[in-house]
């Protein structure tokens, strides 16, 4: 019986790696379009210009459901969403059901074959890039001040009653809505990424219908969830993930690179980010994540506020217990020394900072050498999805995640008068 199993395991991996082989062939041509496409130099002005727009199409939406007094309508809407994750449910306003029919085609320029080998890419690395959205994607993010400000400020909507703790469900739902948008079929006609991705724009137009409603300084702040916050948000799962495998010694291929970013250009589009913020290729993407950061990065009580919730869970979450100092290191050597200090990670000593990223990255890149094997792959994309599932149940007390808009925010935002 052994010898059958193993037969199996061979012509399952021979056919995997000519699958990837055909796949990366068939792309090639499509990969060297974007390579010709111009790397912009992206303006500050032109940036600037972008925290005045949102996006109106998602923002009427919400407006026509508000303006009707249907303050329930929100949460049933989000929870039927989630529960048929495909399919509309026909119980949903009809301003809904035309926004989710109108929304949910891919753009022209949108490739499958790049789109199917970029999600083959999550599949391979999905450790590794979770492990990077918490170390690298999130912390850049809380850097940016203004954008932070709006984080600090929408927290509390992810409480669950009050029993759930409300980061570890944001994360959740963070890890959850790439997992549905970077697995294969998730970008498919009518598939859980697009749903998904639908989803998670009208959330933005509800938190910035309310914040608008009830005081929020524009003129300090500019607008909430703008168009260049989403573009950075965009950049921090895509292109600056790549620069992250680069740290951890993960190699990749030009064409998988440019394949990993062209997928999540198509999520922004699902997303709603302005054509003008979705990048030519993946240096393009890399240009725009920096430029996005640098535009945007400074010190705030709000960012210290959601790093230190940050690193409090990273240190309850892990199945083996992490010493604060390991974390303040993974921090550290992931991203900008000057974003850290802007975040208040603890400095750690810079002779144990370089050993430690040397060890790490030795481990990691040994470790992704010996998966390019077409069998190990396989097997590390089973631990992958194995990994991640778990950890969202983890986090989520194995309970679905909901969006709504708790009773205590009801109050506060005086939505029962």
């Amino acid at each position: 019986m052994l010898w059958i199993l193993l037969l199996i395991l061979v012509v399952v991996s021979l056919l995997y790696s000519l699958w990837y082989f055909y796949l990366r062939k068939n792309a090639a041509s499509s990969v060297k379009i974007k390579e010709e496409l111009t790397v912009r130099k992206w303006d500050l002005d032109f940036l600037e210009s972008k925290r005045k727009h949102t996006d109106p199409l998602a923002d009427n939406v919400i407006e026509q459901i508000m303006t009707k007094g249907e303050l329930d309508t929100v949460n049933k809407l989000f929870r039927a969403i989630n529960e048929t994750a495909e399919d509309i449910p026909d119980h949903l306003p009809e301003e809904v059901k035309k926004y989710f029919l109108e929304t949910e085609k891919l753009p022209d320029w949108a490739d499958p074959e790049l789109i199917a080998m970029g999600q083959e890419v999550y599949a391979r690395n999905g450790v590794y890039v979770g492990m990077l959205l918490s170390f690298k994607s999130l912390p850049e993010c809380y850097s940016g001040a203004k954008g932070a400000n709006v984080l600090h400020h929408t927290g509390r909507l992810n409480h669950s009653h009050g029993a759930q703790n409300a980061f570890a469900r944001r994360i959740a739902e963070t890890a959850q809505f790439v997992i549905l948008a970077m697995s294969p079929g998730g970008l498919d006609p009518q598939g859980k990424g697009i749903r998904a991705a639908q989803k998670v724009r009208l959330i933005h137009a509800v938190i910035r219908y309310y914040l608008k409603k009830h005081q929020w300084d524009a003129d300090t702040f500019d607008e909430p969830i703008n168009q260049e916050d989403m573009a950075g948000t965009l950049m921090s799962f895509s292109a600056l993930i790549l620069e992250g495998l680069e740290l951890l010694d993960v190699e990749l291929s030009h064409d998988e690179k440019e394949a990993y970013v062209h997928t999540w250009r198509v999520v922004g589009h699902f997303m709603g980010v302005d054509p003008e913020l979705l990048p030519n290729n993946a240096a393009d993407a890399l240009a725009l994540g920096h430029a996005i950061i640098d535009h945007q990065k400074g010190e705030s009580e709000q960012g210290k506020s959601l790093m230190n919730a940050l690193i409090e869970f990273n240190e309850n979450s892990f199945p083996v217990k992490m010493h604060p100092n390991t974390l303040y290191k993974m921090y550290r050597y992931l991203i900008d020394e000057e974003l850290a200090d802007y975040l208040g990670i603890p400095k750690v000593d810079k002779e144990d900072l370089a050993d430690f990223a040397e060890d790490f990255r030795e481990i990691v890149g040994t470790i992704s050498d010996i998966s390019q094997n077409a069998m190990l792959a396989l097997m590390m994309k089973g631990i992958g999805k194995i990994m991640l599932t778990a950890m969202i149940n983890f986090m989520d007390d194995n309970q679905k995640i909901n969006f709504y808009i708790p009773e205590s925010l009801q109050k506060d935002w005086g939505l029962n008068n």
